[in-house]
């Protein structure tokens, strides 16, 4: 691997990689003093040693950044005894008593944090070097809410949290007042099973009003609720000023909304939140009428992508839609009631459209009115609605799907067989 040599960043995160052995990491190690990143987290790569890793420290002095697969912590303390420059780590596991971990000792620069499979008992040790923690991965740890409050307010320079919504109302209340600097946060939907979830981990307009109330600096957010009410929207529209990425899905778990609909508190978020680029809304039926849609529209004006899920009533919200977004590139429609003309014409007016993916529509089996949107390097393809076999006499139905993109290239050649390519013009 004298290919190697000269290598400082190998990421593989999320890659499926067939691994044959561990020799590559041992190759890496005897041969690369320049390595800077070091990047295995969430694949399958287990034929790794933690003594490559050690070596890996000693000779790299550069390391900044390390995520790894389920290696046990105790096997790590050469590692991070050696990795005195890194700042990042992910991974690792806990599989003796809490107690045995009392003798690890994490780097001095450590500052970007995610431990896999981290519980309450070992969750202390973290406290030491809590509050240099600027970034905090807890999407894999076996924390409670309770938890999450006891940790979170030992993190005061935090700026990037991802976590699941175990943290409940309250751990986003502890955020909100003890981690003000926070600039990006990712609140992922946990179990369905209720007795693997804390029965107070549910997110709701109470906790996304105390993080507008409190991080003023948000960037990002992307959060699964269990309930939103327009007050809520509002208040982060007002407070939020730097908001660049929002994201917000309404679970279905609760069968009473609050405040439905929506339309008053999109339209409040919107307007405040002017520096917003990309933009998420998935609600459920009722949740956000023809009015809210145009809403969307009309103070979307520099947002590039957009995700709307199950919005709007009729065709003529998503016309009136369509007459504002004037720097939309990108739009993903989900579980959306519109015609196929409805959503042709909309196309043809959003003007700097280049990808349209829906996916649940008034669909028909030709996609004929589908063709109202044809142009030059403009390539439509359709799934029709249709009924799949999941096996022992159960069925399921498959929604209609649209793709439609540019491409100088012209249309894709490898379609698999559900897909029905529609004739554009030609240049």
């Amino acid at each position: 691997m004298s290919f190697s040599r000269n290598l400082k960043i190998l990421f593989f995160e999320e890659s499926q990689v067939i691994e044959k052995d561990g020799e590559w990491l041992h190759e890496l190690a005897m041969n690369n003093t320049v390595l800077e990143t070091l990047n295995f987290y969430m694949t399958d790569l287990s034929q790794v040693s933690f003594k490559d890793l050690e070596l890996i420290a000693k000779r790299c002095k550069s390391l900044v950044s390390v995520k790894i697969g389920d290696c046990e912590i105790l096997d790590l303390v050469g590692f991070f005894k050696s990795a005195v420059a890194l700042e990042e780590f992910s991974g690792g596991c806990f599989n003796h008593q809490a107690e045995q971990y009392a003798s690890v000792v994490y780097p001095p620069r450590l500052c970007r944090l995610g431990l896999n499979y981290m519980s309450t008992n070992e969750m202390p040790f973290v406290f030491p070097f809590a509050s240099r923690l600027k970034k905090l991965d807890l999407l894999y740890a076996l924390l409670d809410t309770d938890d999450h409050c006891l940790l979170l307010q030992r993190c005061p320079n935090l700026e990037v949290l991802e976590t699941r919504n175990v943290i409940g109302d309250r751990g986003m209340e502890v955020l909100g007042s003890c981690c003000r600097k926070i600039k990006r946060l990712r609140i992922e939907r946990g179990a369905d099973e209720q007795e693997m979830e804390d029965e107070e981990g549910v997110v709701s307009q109470r906790g996304l009003t105390a993080i507008a109330q409190g991080c003023l600096d948000l960037e990002y957010i992307a959060v699964y609720v269990s309930d939103i009410t327009n007050a809520a929207l509002e208040t982060m529209g007002k407070n939020l000023t730097n908001l660049c990425d929002f994201r917000m899905v309404l679970l279905d778990k609760e069968e009473v909304i609050t405040d439905l609909p929506l339309d008053n508190g999109i339209r409040s978020l919107l307007s405040g939140c002017n520096k917003l680029r990309r933009f998420a809304l998935y609600l459920r039926p009722g949740g956000l009428t023809d009015v809210g849609l145009s809403y969307i529209g009309q103070y979307s004006q520099n947002i590039r992508w957009m995700l709307l899920g199950y919005l709007g009533e009729s065709d003529s919200g998503l016309l009136g839609f369509s007459t504002g977004c004037p720097s939309l590139q990108k739009l993903e429609v989900r579980g959306c009631c519109f015609s196929e003309n409805a959503l042709a014409l909309a196309v043809l007016q959003l003007k700097s459209l280049r990808y349209l993916w829906v996916q649940g529509y008034r669909g028909s089996r030709t996609g004929c009115d589908l063709l109202a949107m044809a142009r030059p390097y403009w390539n439509i393809e359709i799934i029709p609605p249709r009924k799949v076999n999941l096996g022992e006499g159960r069925e399921t139905e498959h929604p209609a799907h649209i793709l439609a993109y540019y491409s100088l290239a012209g249309p894709r050649t490898d379609f698999p067989p559900s897909v029905i390519p529609l004739v554009s013009v030609a240049p």
